[in-house]
């Protein structure tokens, strides 16, 4: 599973969602909801 994080522009997301990445946090993501996310991620596999 990758997850992606940090400055990635909008416009990319797409194509990273396209290429594989299960989440993308970009600035500002609270590290509760990034956290929810990814064990919803972990759980679903």
């Amino acid at each position: 599973m990758v997850i992606a994080g940090g400055v990635i522009p909008s416009q990319d997301y797409q194509f990273l969602y396209d290429a594989g990445v299960a989440a993308i946090f970009g600035p500002g993501t609270s590290v509760s909801k990034a956290a929810v996310q990814i064990l919803e991620l972990l759980i679903q596999e």
